[in-house]
This record gives C-alpha cells, sequence and structure tokens, in this order.
C-alpha cells in the first residue's frame, strides 16, 4: 500500500510538473510571438485609487491664466449612481472580509498573485473541455481587471494579467490589495466599491455589515446583472447561501450559524434613493470625459476606475474655461436657438465650442438645445461624429496646397464637370448654386464654395498628401484610412466623409489659420492634481507649425472672403471686428456647419438632426455664430484686425488668368477684370495674360466677325481662350464669352443661339442660359460656303497664319 501510495504520489507530482512546464511553455510562445506583454504597470497605477472625497474644479483669469478665479466648485456625481467613501480594511468586520475571500480567492493569502492550481484546471479545462473562457482569476488578478477595464475572453488578455497581478504582488502587500479590490469592484445599480454598496443596498456602512449582508454583496460580483439582489433577489439569495456554505466548509462559520444565516431574508432596502445632485454645465461634463480619457491612456487605467476616481478621488482639475464666454453659450442654447421642427415635430438639434486662437484653450461649449437634463449625456460638440461638408476644404485642399506651391490666391480652374460618370450622363460634381460658372479663380472658389475648382487642385495636389495634412497636421483624427477610406475625392474635396469629425476637432483645425500656421490641439483643462498634491497629468499647449506664416494669412484674407461676399455675408460682426471662416452643408442636407473666428476666438457650430435627415432652409449656423459671437467680444473684447506678415502683399491680376493685365483684359465685354489679392512676395504673378484674345466684333448688329462685316462696323473685343467639349450640353455662365479658335477658319454660323465655333453635330461646348450669345456669329453678314478665295478673313487676320506662310 505505501509503495501504491508512493507511486500515486509520483505520477501525480509527474503530471502536476509536466502541466506546469507546459503552461509555462504556452506563456512563453505567446510572449515570444507577440512581444506585447509588459512587466510591470505603470508606477503610479495603484496610487490613484480613490479616495471617497469629492473632485474638485478650478477656473482661472482670462487675460493671464495664471491665478486662479474665485473658490472651488465640487464634482458632483449627479446620474452616477451611488459614489460611497472609500473605507479602510482596519475599519471591516473580519467576516466582511472572510465572505470575499471564501467566494473569490480561497487561498489569497498563500499565493503570490496567480493560483496556479486553479490556472491549471481551467488551463485544462480550456484546451481540453471545448469551453472558451479562461477562468481562475485570483482577487489580485481581478483587481487588476477592474482597474484596467480589460476583460476580453482572450488568452492574451489573461497572460498580460498574470504578468500584473505578480508584478502587484511585489509592491503592495495582502492587505493593501485587499483593501484596494473591496473600494474599487463593481457591485451593479452603478455602485462602485463596498461602501457605496452598503449604503445602497442595506442603508448602513460597510463597517456594519452582516456576515449574511456581506455574503449577499460578495454574491454580487461574480455576475452583477445576475446576481442584482433588487432585480434577481432569488439568484443573490442562492449565491449568498452558497458562500455562507464555503465559509462553514472552511472552518469559518459552524453549521448551527449555517443554518440560521441561510433562512434569513436578504433584507434589501428597495426603497433606498441615491441623494440628488445638481446638474452640471456642457463645460464640465466635457473636461470630466476629457481627463478620464487621459488617464486611461497614461495610466492604463480602465474608464469605470478612472470615471470614479475623477468622480471621488479628492482630485484638483484646473479647468481652460473662461466663465462669462461659458455664460453666454450656455444662456444662448437654452432660451434662444430656434432649429428646424419636422412635421412629427421632431426638432434639430445643434452644439456651439469656442476655442482661444493662440492656445487652444475651450473657452465655452453647448452640446446641445434646451436645457442641459443630465450629466454625462450626448455632447454634439464633442462626441458626434458627422461629415464636415465644405468646411473641410480649407484644411484638405486650399491651406495644402498653398503650402506646397500648387496655387496662389489668384490661380484660375475651369468651373465645369470634371466626369460624366460611367454613363456618361451624369455631371460630377455639383456646385450647391446648382450652376457653372466657368473660369474661376481660388478667390472666388473658396468664397463662394465651388465644389469643381476643389475637386480640379485635389487632383493635382494629391490625395496622400492632402489625407496626411487634414488628418495629421490639422488634427482631424477622426478621418479613417483602411478597408473604409477618407482617402478619396468626395470625402477630401467635398467633405463627405465615412463617419465623420466632431465639431471640437474641426474648430481646433482652424487654429492654424487664425494663429500665423500654428495648430494648437484643444484643452479643456490644464493639469489634474492628487489630493496630496501630486500632478497626475499636465496638459500643456503642444502646439505644431503647419504652414508659413504668409500662407496663413492668406488663408485668412481668403476665408475673409467667404463672410464679405460669400457664403457667409449676413454676418453682422464683420462691422465691429474682422472676421473669417468657412461654411459647410453635407450630402442631402443632413447636416450645416459654420467654423469662422475673429483675430482671438474661433468658434465652430453644427446643425442636424440626431438621426440625420434633410435639413429645411438656409444655413442658420451662421446666425447662431453671430449672436453669439457678438455677445462674446462684448464680454472679453479683443484685437479687430487680423495681422499680415511682412513677406505677403497685395497686388493686381486678371481674374480670368491669374497672371498679369494686359490691354485684352480691358476690353473684355463683361467689364473690368482687373482684381486685387494676396500673394507671398516670391510667388507674385509675373507673365502676362494669355487668357483673352483680340477679337472682331460688329458693333452694330452684334456678333463675331468672320472678316465680312463692313470694317466701320468692326470694333475689337476680348473674348476668353478656353476649349471644352463635353458628352451632353451643359450650362456654363460665361459659356458666351468663349474663344475656341479664329473665327477667321470658321464658317459663319447660321444659328444665333451658338457660339460662332459651335457648328459640328454631336460635340457640345457649353452654353449660357441666354438666348443670344455673346460670340454667336454675326447674323448680317454671312455666307453659306465661303470659296476659298472668298476668305478675306484669311488675309485681314495673316498673324494666325504665320506657321502656313512659312
Amino acid at each position: 500500500m505505501k509503495k501504491k501510495g508512493r507511486f500515486g504520489r509520483a505520477i501525480a507530482i509527474f503530471i502536476t510538473g509536466a502541466s506546469l512546464i507546459a503552461f509555462l511553455g504556452v506563456l512563453g510562445a505567446h510572449a515570444w510571438l507577440s512581444h506585447r506583454f509588459e512587466r510591470s504597470l505603470p508606477k503610479d497605477f495603484f496610487s490613484l485609487a480613490v479616495i471617497g472625497e469629492p473632485s474638485h474644479f478650478y477656473v482661472y483669469d482670462f487675460t493671464d491664466r495664471q491665478n486662479r478665479v474665485g473658490d472651488a466648485h465640487e464634482l458632483t456625481s449627479a446620474g452616477q449612481g451611488n459614489c460611497g467613501g472609500y473605507v479602510e480594511i482596519q475599519a471591516l468586520p473580519k467576516h466582511v472580509l472572510d465572505a470575499f475571500v471564501s467566494i473569490e480567492d480561497k487561498r489569497f493569502y498563500e499565493h503570490r498573485g496567480v493560483d496556479w492550481y486553479r490556472t491549471l484546471a481551467a488551463i485544462t479545462n480550456h484546451l481540453f473541455g471545448g469551453q472558451g473562457r479562461f477562468g481562475a482569476s485570483t482577487i489580485t488578478q481581478q483587481l487588476v481587471k477592474n482597474m484596467t477595464g480589460n476583460s476580453d475572453l482572450t488568452v492574451q488578455r489573461k497572460i498580460q494579467e498574470i504578468f500584473y497581478a505578480l508584478d502587484l504582488e511585489r509592491r503592495l502587500d495582502k492587505s493593501e490589495i485587499l483593501e484596494l479590490y473591496l473600494n474599487v469592484i463593481h457591485f451593479a445599480e452603478g455602485c462602485n466599491g463596498i461602501e457605496a454598496a452598503a449604503e445602497h443596498y442595506f442603508g448602513k456602512s460597510a463597517r456594519d455589515l452582516t456576515l449574511a449582508e456581506a455574503a449577499s454583496l460578495a454574491a454580487i460580483i461574480n455576475n452583477p446583472s445576475y446576481y442584482n439582489p433588487i432585480r434577481h433577489p432569488q439568484n443573490n439569495l442562492a449565491r449568498r447561501n452558497l458562500i455562507l456554505g464555503e465559509l462553514a466548509k472552511q472552518g469559518k462559520l459552524t453549521q448551527e450559524s449555517l443554518q440560521v444565516l441561510s433562512a434569513q431574508p436578504l433584507g434589501i432596502q428597495e426603497t433606498h434613493a441615491a441623494p440628488e445632485h445638481a446638474v452640471r454645465s456642457w463645460y464640465v461634463d466635457m473636461a470630466i470625459e476629457d481627463v478620464i480619457n487621459d488617464l486611461v491612456a497614461k495610466y492604463k487605467l480602465g474608464r469605470e476606475a478612472a470615471s470614479d476616481l475623477v468622480l471621488r478621488g479628492g482630485l484638483r482639475i484646473d479647468l481652460a474655461m473662461q466663465p462669462s464666454v461659458q455664460n453666454v453659450i450656455e444662456d444662448y442654447y437654452e432660451n434662444a436657438v430656434k432649429t428646424p421642427i419636422t412635421a412629427d415635430g421632431e426638432r434639430a438639434q445643434s452644439a456651439l465650442i469656442a476655442i482661444d486662437s493662440r492656445t487652444g484653450d475651450i473657452l465655452g461649449v453647448a452640446g446641445a438645445i434646451g436645457a442641459k437634463s443630465g450629466n454625462r449625456v450626448q455632447n454634439f460638440a464633442t462626441q458626434t461624429k458627422r461629415p464636415p461638408g465644405s468646411a473641410i476644404k480649407p484644411i484638405s485642399i486650399y491651406a495644402p496646397a498653398l503650402e506646397e506651391g500648387v496655387i496662389n490666391w489668384a490661380s484660375v480652374y475651369d468651373d465645369v464637370p470634371v466626369n460624366f460618370g460611367a454613363d456618361q450622363a451624369t455631371p460630377w460634381p455639383k456646385n450647391a448654386t446648382g450652376v457653372y460658372r466657368g473660369l474661376t479663380n481660388v478667390a472666388y472658389a473658396v468664397a463662394h464654395s465651388t465644389n469643381t475648382v476643389a475637386v480640379r487642385i485635389l487632383e493635382q495636389l494629391g490625395l496622400p498628401m492632402s489625407f496626411h495634412y487634414a488628418k495629421e497636421r490639422f488634427g482631424l483624427s477622426s478621418m479613417v484610412q483602411g478597408t473604409v477610406t477618407d482617402c478619396d475625392l468626395a470625402a477630401l474635396a467635398l467633405g463627405q466623409l465615412n463617419y465623420g469629425v466632431t465639431l471640437r476637432e474641426l474648430t481646433a483645425a482652424y487654429t492654424v489659420f487664425a494663429d500665423g500656421g500654428v495648430y494648437h490641439p484643444y484643452r479643456s483643462y490644464y493639469r489634474v492634481l492628487a489630493a496630496d498634491g501630486t500632478v497626475l497629468l499636465s496638459n500643456g499647449d503642444s502646439s505644431d507649425i503647419v504652414l508659413s506664416e504668409g500662407n496663413a494669412a492668406i488663408m485668412t484674407k481668403l476665408l475673409q472672403g467667404v463672410v464679405t461676399n460669400g457664403t457667409s455675408s449676413s454676418i453682422t460682426l464683420s462691422r465691429l471686428v474682422e472676421c473669417a471662416g468657412k461654411t459647410g452643408t453635407t450630402q442631402n442636407d443632413g447636416d450645416r456647419w459654420f467654423v469662422g473666428y475673429t483675430p482671438d476666438v474661433i468658434c465652430g457650430v453644427w446643425c442636424g438632426y440626431e438621426y440625420p435627415k434633410p435639413l429645411e432652409g438656409r444655413n442658420i449656423c451662421t446666425d447662431i455664430w453671430n449672436a453669439v459671437m457678438r455677445s462674446i467680444y462684448q464680454e472679453i473684447g479683443g484685437r479687430t484686425q487680423f495681422s499680415v506678415p511682412s513677406s505677403v502683399t497685395r497686388a493686381s491680376y486678371c481674374r480670368d488668368s491669374g497672371k498679369l493685365l494686359t490691354d485684352a483684359c480691358a476690353l473684355d465685354p463683361r467689364g473690368e477684370r482687373a482684381e486685387v489679392g494676396w500673394f507671398l512676395l516670391d510667388h507674385l504673378p509675373e507673365t502676362a495674360c494669355d487668357r483673352h484674345v483680340l477679337c472682331a466684333y460688329d458693333a452694330e448688329h452684334g456678333g463675331v466677325s468672320h472678316g465680312l462685316c463692313p470694317k466701320e462696323h468692326e470694333k475689337m473685343v476680348a473674348l476668353i481662350r478656353i476649349k471644352r467639349a463635353f458628352p451632353k450640353q451643359i450650362l456654363i455662365t460665361d459659356a458666351q464669352y468663349a474663344w475656341n479658335e479664329p473665327p477667321v477658319l470658321c464658317a459663319p454660323n447660321p444659328d444665333p443661339t451658338k457660339a460662332y465655333f459651335d457648328t459640328q453635330g454631336g460635340i457640345f461646348y457649353g452654353r449660357s442660359n441666354v438666348k443670344a450669345p455673346f460670340n454667336a456669329s454675326c447674323p448680317m453678314h454671312q455666307v453659306s460656303e465661303p470659296a476659298e478665295e472668298s476668305q478675306p478673313w484669311k488675309y485681314l487676320y495673316p498673324h494666325f497664319f504665320k506657321d502656313e506662310a512659312a
């Protein structure tokens, strides 16, 4: 018998050892293959446990951003469930600790973070039992999971959790680990920590819990939804009694006490209500989310743990808010915003954010219209992503093209369709006006949001360069590239992004134009201090130069054109202070935007329905912007003019060519073609206009002369040299002034409704919406089939035939 017993033990030891070696081999293989496992948690990770005291926020003097203004403001926890205080382990009765340890990790005081026996059993079950779960978490591992928020059902996550648990046991003793665990674990009903749970379910402090009550709370954490004692009391009761039975098995409870306690009802106080708290402002809620996100990123905290820390960790948060600006915005959005209402009564939403152009500081924000109804509700300014429409063009097209030398202020493109689709019958893109204008310079295209010009510039600039500027340089991080991509013509030239961007990131992108080419990432807070004064987060101005100062100034001048004579000319603030900006309207009118700025403040406005549908009427974002910015300017004042660096100057040019004016430009029948724009000193127009072509015109009867009109009737005019040909006829405003080839080479066109060169069937040159185009042939002096010797126009204009004569 002894030999057999020894043999059995040897076999058991062998199997255990082999299993352990195999398991360690699996760990090593995963670590070697992935190279993604970290051996230790951040240094201050577990010093971030909540202390059960409210956090506070402070605001600063707007003029210097150095001195705090007013008293600290407490961060209330409305809408966050019961957030009880932190309880030290010495204050808890031993039976409370026993209840949790007995069921969750009975070898807690013996292992060093990982219970290898349970782990090996779980591995065997996983490998041979076909189960998808890894299981076997110790209290230490559960603490890691709760603090990091990582609960993925993967082997990789479990391995990383093991490394962290081993590290944690080297840094903290058992009582410290158990104390943290009991204060961060989730107990359903919005309760985080045992003190919150005890107050919520039993109306008492955790230090006063009976053993049965402690067992009931310990039952919850296995599956908070299923074992919720209010919603599923029978489930909770069954597991509570299971825990009591485990205590009896482990010699911590007598059988007599087990019978008595198992017979007791749960005793849940279902009428217990969480205390009421004030609804926080849009700004404070935004800052809370930002701090949570940054804590998660820096310290590898889970979102729930970070949220708990922010609300009841005794933190001190220094906000970038300007209270007077926030008050202006909130008052307007609560009382004055008027948005469209559908036939079934749904009101369109709107959001607004104001940012300091020189720092990226968010001065104020409104996340929706009407009075804010609760805490951490949907914020359309910071959380909702929508396609920005033409508001993206300065970021993705015009500014990059300026910086890369592709365009200047006066560069001219033909505003006609870029293509006609696969069916050769669908012109694309279309302009918001529904009209094609013909020759159009950059200044006009920006002011009037001409889609075709944006597409043509993008084709020159290149999709990769445009996408790089928008996403990486201008901070539109929500843009995507992959299986679903925003790196295409529609997204970059027309703003038809797949998922969209937030109003906040789009508004912050405009800091590049407002502050001399420097991008300032938005920030809602400056720093976050722990209760002991330790700096947990520091949010400095991590600015980056995106454009030269000169090109930024030129972009601002271009965007001023939007306000003075373009798509947002209804703005009246420009009478008091220089304003610039860009409107945006998405496909099917689902979203409306306006991002505008003064020399000191950038303000972005969005309007749309929560679930996108067409918005009726004009873009009301400019009205909202105008009203709010007038009030902001009255509150904080500021500079009235945009600065222009010495590297930029004004110069005249021909609006049809973007080149130096000639005598021919003055003979354009439409009148003055000279414009003045802004240029870098080393990018001034240097070559003469070659767009305007002199042409004989019958002054008495109208129409282009083919050399047959009496000399006394002729005058010289200048038509515009442009060759076009389309698969179908389209309307182009300047088509009636087009010059295609020398009239002396064309037989007079007898049709007075067409251009002099429009004589070939099946070829479409574009037409203006007029009955008698200016470039039609003279109707009074024509021959039907001129003979070679009777072509006087050939000898009146010999310079057209110099090559032939040679």
